[in-house]
């Protein structure tokens, strides 16, 4: 009777370590009782999750770079900009330190947003003030563009795909073809508007009715463990129908997260009240 007795509690403790180390499969394929509060969570649930983590802490530093290509008649102007930007959540502010190179030349760029109201200066040029709508294409921030998604799963303006692979979830948004709809594709549209404006300034007619979305897509990285944010891709092409042909307008955008940032984001010295 006390080989039994060893025998049925070898088996019951294989069965409670099976237990232990049930895999999402074993949920899907519903072996056994499964505590409803092991079920996947859903890409919204994540999305939340990563938000809320990265309001724990005080802020992040990010190292983004950006790529823009406007082809005309077979010929491409192109610029690029390379920045690291520190971003507190409460209360919200911003700042980024970046050079922006064109056509062989380079200047540096500098923005501080303190809560809707922003401060942009490049090169030797003074200061420009505004709000953050109003330089929206200026503000290149990774928090903002995780909750961009968020909105976007909540409309379903986009198609979504999500994988876990290597502790990481990899969420994919991606829009068709077409006219840019949904948040998204407003964003992506409203970071077209500067090319636009150069395009008129060399006499260029332009109807914004017909510029047609080409491709969109936004790739997120984040920790399967801790949901903190590690990286932010974003790519999208625009057709720009003229009388002289058909512009193509490219833009590409990477976002590392650097690490937490604890220091308060303030203004500028030249833009501080002189004391009295």
């Amino acid at each position: 009777m006390q080989v039994i007795r060893t025998g049925v509690l070898a088996l019951a403790l294989v069965m409670v370590l099976s237990a232990c180390t049930m895999s999402w499969q074993d949920v899907k394929t519903g072996w056994g009782k499964i505590d409803p509060t092991l079920r996947e969570p859903t890409l919204a649930e994540i999305l939340e999750l990563t938000q809320t983590t990265l309001k724990k802490e005080a802020g992040w530093t990010y190292q983004v770079k950006r790529q823009e290509k406007l082809t005309r008649n077979q010929q491409q102007t192109a610029s690029q900009y390379e920045a690291k930007i520190n971003v507190t959540s409460d209360p919200y502010a911003m700042r980024s330190q970046g050079t922006i190179t064109s056509t062989g030349k380079s200047e540096s760029e500098q923005l501080v947003m303190i809560g809707d109201k922003g401060y942009l200066k490049t090169g030797n040029a003074p200061w420009k003030t505004g709000t953050r709508a109003e330089m929206r294409t200026s503000v290149e921030d990774p928090t903002q563009a995780l909750i961009e998604l968020a909105a976007a799963v909540k409309q379903k303006s986009a198609t979504f795909r999500m994988v876990e692979t290597n502790g990481f979830f990899r969420v994919t948004a991606e829009l068709p073809p077409g006219r840019a709809a949904g948040i998204l594709g407003n964003n992506a549209r409203a970071e077209l508007e500067p090319s636009l404006a150069q395009l008129r300034g060399w006499g260029i007619r332009v109807d914004p009715a017909n510029i047609r979305l080409k491709s969109y897509k936004r790739e997120v990285h984040i920790d399967s463990k801790t949901h903190v944010l590690h990286a932010v891709l974003t790519q999208f092409s625009f057709e720009i129908p003229t009388p002289t042909g058909t512009v193509t307008y490219q833009q590409t955008q990477t976002a590392e997260v650097g690490g937490v940032f604890k220091e308060k984001i303030t203004l500028p010295i030249e833009l501080r009240p002189k004391a009295k």
